[in-house]
């Protein structure tokens, strides 16, 4: 009878699939809690006001185009990425070890691997809804002082939501690896902001162009806006005796760099999950 009894609580037990999204659930109802989202919202609008009100306090002209009037707020979408990457990816995996919840978590019936997709998936969904607020207030916005809209925004935003995935899924895998919460804050945040984007910027003296650099196919959210598309160039400056440097100025490519941030994102979901599987409590 007990072993019966055994049986049948493991066939009550939730799918593995319902078993993430009530992670997730609870895991998006601490973050819509959370003061780091209001922040994130209080600096969305704090950007869209002075991107929209700087101009006429000013009495500068804007332009007619709604396009090239919606880039000046789009420009903004890749740091709003990596910093909800940060706030939210950046610790969400070393926080379980170093604030001891793991304990609480982890003897329940319940997968690692669903733990880490549910948090995962409700990290997205954060990013995903402060990127639609901040693109549907501009497009608004953009109505508003030039009568007219463009469906740019809307490939961009799509584009903004995959950039998304992959810098979350980034600052996953490097929660995963590191022992102290602010340390993997620090470095998700320099990672997105500063050491891809520096070597992206280095390679092209080399004619080397960064298409395998996540962050360099993430300014297709902003080089989308802009009709046509923009193209490879070459720049050549004087250095003084006669001598010329050539550097070239290089786009990435919609498709391609799609692709990349897609491998970007599976395989630092992968070593992450693999790491945090691996990972023991240590008191």
């Amino acid at each position: 009878m007990e072993s019966t009894n055994v049986i049948n609580n493991r066939q009550r037990l939730p799918s593995d699939i319902v078993q993430v999204f009530t992670v997730a659930r609870y895991d998006a109802l601490k973050h819509l809690r959370s003061k780091r989202l209001l922040g994130l919202l209080v600096l969305e609008a704090l950007l869209i006001g002075l991107m929209f009100g700087l101009p006429i306090a000013l009495g500068n002209d804007t332009s007619d185009d709604p396009a090239t009037y919606m880039s000046g707020y789009v420009s903004w979408v890749e740091i709003l990425v990596v910093i909800g990457a940060t706030m939210f990816a950046g610790d969400a995996i070393v926080s379980e070890f170093q604030s001891r919840t793991g304990y609480l978590l982890f003897p329940n019936p319940v997968k690692r691997s669903s733990i880490f997709m549910g948090k995962y998936i409700s990290t997205l969904g954060i990013i995903v809804l402060m990127l639609v607020v901040y693109y549907g207030i501009s497009a608004v916005l953009t109505f508003a002082m030039t009568g007219g809209s463009t469906f740019l925004w809307v490939y961009s935003m799509l584009f903004a939501f995959a950039y998304g995935a992959a810098a979350a899924a980034l600052g996953f895998l490097i929660s995963a690896v590191f022992k102290g919460a602010t340390g993997s804050l620090v470095l998700t945040f320099f990672t997105l902001l500063m050491i891809l984007p520096m070597i992206a910027g280095i390679l092209p003296i080399g004619e080397i162009k960064p298409w395998f650099i996540v962050t360099f196919c993430g300014s297709v959210i902003s080089a989308i806006m802009t009709k046509p598309y923009p193209t490879d160039y070459m720049q050549s400056f004087d250095m003084g005796n006669g001598d010329l440097m050539t550097y070239w100025s290089y786009y990435p490519e919609i498709w391609l760099s799609l692709a990349v941030i897609a491998v970007y994102a599976v395989v630092s979901l992968v070593l992450g999950l693999y790491l945090f599987k691996r990972r023991e409590m240590v008191s």
